[in-house]
C-alpha cells in the first residue's frame, strides 16, 4: 500500500513538472507573440511619419537659387557618366521652367523632376529644349538620400504629373517620356508610365529602358472651347454591334493620346445593368466641329446607334475629366 502510494505521488510530482514546462513553453509563446504588435506599432509610427512630411511637401517651380540644392542631390544620386551637370541645370532651369519643379519640407529643397520638350526622344532631346515639342523627356527624378524611402518620390512625380497635364490645357504635350533602368521599372509603372522597349540611347554604362504616360486634357480650353455631350442608344442586336463598339473605344483613346478633350461610356440601372444608352462628353469649338467628330465615331457611321448632340453648359459646378 506504501508502495503504491509512493509511486502514485512520483507520477503526480512529475505531471505538476510537466505543466509547468508547458506552463513555461506557452508563456514563453505568448511573450514572443507581444513583441509584434510593437514591431508593427514601429512600422505604423514611421507610416506616420511618412504621411506627416508628405502632408508637408510643397511643390514649385525652380528658381535660378534652387540649383545649387539641386545640384548636390543629383551628383549624390547618380553615377558620374550619369549625374548631370550645373551647366545642364541651370539651362533646364533657365529654358524649360515650367518643367523643373521642386519639393520643398520647411523651406529646403528635399527633391526635385526636371525635363525639356522635344518633338523625337532622341539623344539630342537630353541637351536641348524644344518649346513647342509634343513629348516631355524627363532627365532626373531623385529626392535627397536622408528622404528616400518614404513614398516622397512617389508623390513628388504624381504631383509633378498632376500639374504638367492640368497646366497643359491645350494638348500641346501629348507624353511624358523617361529612360530607367530595370530596377526603377515598378515605381515608374506604379505611377503610371508604361513600359516601352530596351532604349537604343546610351546614357552611362547599364541598360536603360524608355517609358511613357500620356497626357489627357482635362477641361476645354478656356474661351476657346465648350462642352457637349452625345447621348445614344443602341438599336441593332448587340453581337452585330460589338466589332464597332471595340473600334468605338479604340477611335476614343486615339483621339485621347492626340491631345482631344473626350471621354465615353454608358449608363445603368440600380443594380448596374447596361442598357440605359451611351453617354459622351467631348470639348470642341464649335457645335460643327463637334459635330464633324462625331460623324467619325464608328458606332455612328455604321450606323449602330440613334444619337442626338447637344451642347453641355454647366449651371453649378463644372466637368473635369481624367
Amino acid at each position: 500500500m506504501a508502495s503504491l502510494l509512493i509511486r502514485c505521488l512520483a507520477s503526480i510530482s512529475m505531471l505538476c513538472q510537466l505543466l509547468a514546462a508547458a506552463s513555461f513553453v506557452s508563456t514563453a509563446r505568448f511573450h514572443f507573440g507581444r513583441k509584434d504588435p510593437g514591431r508593427f506599432r514601429s512600422l505604423a509610427s514611421h507610416a506616420s511619419v511618412t504621411d506627416d512630411v508628405i502632408s508637408r511637401l510643397v511643390y514649385r517651380p525652380a528658381k535660378p537659387q534652387d540649383i545649387s540644392a539641386c545640384i548636390d542631390i543629383e551628383t549624390a544620386s547618380y553615377p558620374e557618366d550619369e549625374a548631370a551637370s550645373l551647366a545642364s541645370l541651370e539651362y533646364r532651369q533657365h529654358n524649360a521652367s515650367p518643367y523643373f519643379r521642386c519639393a520643398l519640407l520647411d523651406n529646403v529643397v528635399i527633391g526635385f523632376v526636371c525635363a525639356t520638350r522635344c518633338d523625337r526622344f532622341e539623344e539630342e532631346s537630353m541637351t536641348k529644349n524644344l518649346p513647342d515639342g509634343c513629348l516631355l523627356a524627363v532627365h532626373s527624378v531623385v529626392v535627397r538620400e536622408d528622404f528616400r524611402r518614404r513614398s516622397i518620390g512617389t508623390a513628388m512625380l504624381r504631383n509633378y504629373l498632376e500639374q504638367v497635364g492640368g497646366d497643359d490645357t491645350e494638348g500641346n504635350v501629348r507624353s511624358v517620356v523617361l529612360l530607367a533602368k530595370q530596377n526603377l521599372l515598378g515605381f515608374y509603372v506604379k505611377c503610371g508610365f508604361v513600359v516601352m522597349r530596351p532604349s537604343p540611347i546610351v546614357h552611362g554604362k547599364e541598360l536603360w529602358y524608355k517609358l511613357k504616360h500620356d497626357l489627357v486634357r482635362t477641361l476645354p480650353v478656356e474661351g476657346k472651347e465648350s462642352w457637349f455631350c452625345k447621348t445614344e442608344q443602341f438599336k441593332r442586336p448587340f453581337p452585330e454591334i460589338k466589332p464597332h463598339l471595340e473600334a468605338h473605344k479604340e477611335w476614343v483613346a486615339s483621339l485621347r493620346r492626340e491631345g482631344f478633350c473626350i471621354t465615353s461610356g454608358y449608363r445603368v440601372d440600380s443594380k448596374g445593368r447596361p442598357g440605359g444608352g451611351g453617354l459622351m462628353f467631348l470639348a470642341a469649338k464649335t457645335y460643327d466641329d463637334a459635330l464633324s467628330l462625331i460623324l467619325q465615331d464608328p458606332l455612328v457611321a455604321n450606323d449602330c446607334v440613334d444619337w442626338e448632340l447637344n451642347g453641355w453648359i454647366g449651371q453649378v459646378g463644372d466637368i473635369q475629366l481624367r
